[in-house]
């Protein structure tokens, strides 16, 4: 197996994008259409596609139930006190499936710790990846377009998680918004700064620099999903209701966190290379390359298979 260990230094500047320096690894190991997955089941067919063929009726008839269970949990979000929220978050995570291993715990933060990191920086894997942390994370923020407050029930449903909602087009005011936020509570932002979801099997998509340059110190997560079932829970240009359909299908599944020792910016670190920095411990965590491949570049390569299969 190729050593994957790098160092942010192993990095070289390439172009700007988007404003910022884009950087390409030397002799990358690892190609773009390999950190994603192209097709829902598993090659080669195995005896475990075989049972999970004879487990899918009993599949079939649970999946209403775990749905209704579901469904009737975001709606008293929706209705309930915030302080509800520890007793239903644990039937949320039954529900959806979830066995989680906790490693490095000493490393997350406490609520009330002025001291902490605020802000929580994981790797990408899954529609529902917030799932797993509701065994630890007593409150957090989420990030998201300021767009999704006028969703219908959706919009309704972040307010409840205190989300802080930011103008995508305005970078200095989302980076006050998300500043004044953190000022007036002391509970951790959570952040997947790839943008989109990686097999999490080669590599990680590059990090966006925005939340590293906020003058807060950081703990990193590296999330690895265990997934002995012969199908994929997402692959690449599958839909959200698509990988809920399967993701609620398929018995439960198998999660290990690890919490990673707080890092924050040096004072001859610019926000992109503590980006980068970040981005590496947590590929070395889990040992995969840290590439330089972004959301944008992943957006374009769906579209070109989108094109490849139409023809």
């Amino acid at each position: 197996m190729p050593q994957r260990i790098r160092s942010p230094e192993d990095l070289q500047p390439q172009f700007s994008f988007d404003g910022a320096s884009s950087f390409t690894t030397i002799e990358s190991k690892v190609k773009i259409e390999q950190l994603f997955n192209h097709g829902r089941w598993k090659d080669p067919f195995t005896i475990k596609h075989l049972l999970f063929c004879l487990y899918l009726p009993i599949g079939l008839i649970l999946w209403p139930f775990r749905l209704i269970i579901i469904v009737v949990l975001f709606t008293l979000t929706l209705f309930l006190p915030k302080s509800f929220s520890k007793y239903t978050k644990p039937i949320a995570k039954l529900a959806m499936g979830i066995k989680t291993k906790y490693n490095g715990l000493e490393n997350l933060p406490k609520k009330g710790d002025k001291n902490g990191a605020r802000i929580l920086v994981c790797n990408h894997l899954t529609d529902f990846d917030p799932y797993p942390l509701f065994g630890v994370l007593e409150e957090n923020h989420v990030m998201v377009g300021a767009h999704i407050r006028d969703v219908p029930i959706v919009g309704k449903l972040y307010e409840r998680f205190n989300t802080i909602y930011v103008d995508q087009n305005n970078k200095p005011k989302a980076r006050i918004d998300v500043l004044n936020s953190l000022s007036n509570t002391d509970f951790p932002l959570l952040i997947y700064p790839e943008g989109g979801l990686n097999n999490g099997k080669t590599g990680l998509m590059m990090f966006n620099k925005f939340v590293f340059g906020l003058g807060h110190s950081v703990c990193p997560i590296a999330m690895k999903l265990h997934n002995n079932w012969p199908v994929e829970i997402d692959y690449i240009n599958s839909s959200w209701f698509k990988n809920f359909f399967w993701w609620i299908l398929i018995p439960y599944h198998n999660f290990e966190l690890t919490f990673l020792p707080h890092e924050s910016i040096k004072s001859d670190e610019t926000d992109f290379q503590f980006a980068t920095r970040i981005q590496t411990i947590i590929a070395n965590k889990l040992d995969l390359e840290p590439t330089t491949y972004n959301y944008t570049q992943k957006r374009q390569y769906a579209k070109d298979l989108l094109s490849l299969k139409n023809k």
